[in-house]
């Protein structure tokens, strides 16, 4: 019984500590974190606005054309006048874009 209790305790103990530093290894590690580039709406090309999730060929020559026709987007929000960016696409491309 003391046997078992032992081998347990050791097992608890070497689980313990090879979680651990993994877990904080992750969490501190900067190649762990996602850094999203941000792509200027009022100078992105057609290409560039097609990395965006989404965005295809069509949908980025709209936005050029949008652009081009009404002036520069004075905010992202904007973006819902182009025809084919509703709220549920914009809500997936407002942190990857900027105005400013």
């Amino acid at each position: 019984m003391k046997y078992y209790l032992l081998l347990l305790a050791l097992m608890f103990a070497v689980g313990s500590a090879w979680l651990s530093p993994a877990t904080a290894s992750a969490a501190e590690n900067p190649a762990a974190k996602v850094s999203i580039e941000t792509i200027h709406l009022n100078q992105a090309t057609a290409e560039q606005l097609q990395t965006l999730p989404g965005v295809g060929p069509a949908l980025s020559e709209r936005i050029v054309s949008y652009r081009d026709e009404h002036g520069p987007f004075r905010s992202v929000d904007q973006l819902t006048e182009v025809n084919g960016i509703g709220q549920a696409k914009l809500a997936k491309l407002k942190d990857q874009l900027t105005v400013d």
